[in-house]
């Protein structure tokens, strides 16, 4: 396995300036995404830097960016229901909701524990992962600035 670059060489600002310019990253094409989990699966992508992601990877953040849209469906149908109801027999009860959303969160963590998003597990440490992943956001709101003000042709 190759040693990461460390994040402050100039080749690795270069690196972080490419992998903004680029696309964004799209969820392989055998993998369903509806309308309402592309919002998280932007979040969960731009979470790391853009070669920490491998095709496996994307995979497990489609299926974490679906989990967090029913998560978000199911807890807004729970704020309207109310945490008690009643049952065909009048008897009230703990909305069903509750279970979903336990097992949803359960599913949740699973998912960031194997992308390695509920702590840094990323390859070549703590630090230089840490460091990579700033130093994309920071060339990405750079690169907005630079857009706002008309600097940079997109």
């Amino acid at each position: 396995m190759a040693k990461k670059q460390p994040s402050n060489t100039t080749q690795s600002l270069v690196k972080a300036m490419v992998n903004v310019s680029l696309p964004p990253i799209e969820a392989p094409r055998y993998v369903k995404l509806r309308e309402c989990d592309h919002d998280f699966w932007r979040g969960i992508i731009t979470s790391r830097a853009r070669d920490e992601w491998c095709e496996t990877d994307l995979v497990v953040a489609a299926q974490l960016s679906r989990c967090q849209a029913d998560i978000e469906r199911e807890s807004e149908l729970l704020e309207i229901e109310g945490n008690v109801i009643e049952n065909q027999r009048g008897t009230p009860i703990m909305n069903p909701r509750h279970t979903v959303l336990e097992q949803l969160a359960r599913k949740q963590m699973a998912f960031m524990r194997s992308l390695g998003l509920s702590g840094f597990t990323a390859k070549g440490g703590k630090e230089v992962a840490q460091k990579a992943r700033k130093l994309e956001r920071d060339m990405a709101r750079t690169k907005d600035e630079l857009a706002e003000e008309d600097l940079l042709a997109l």
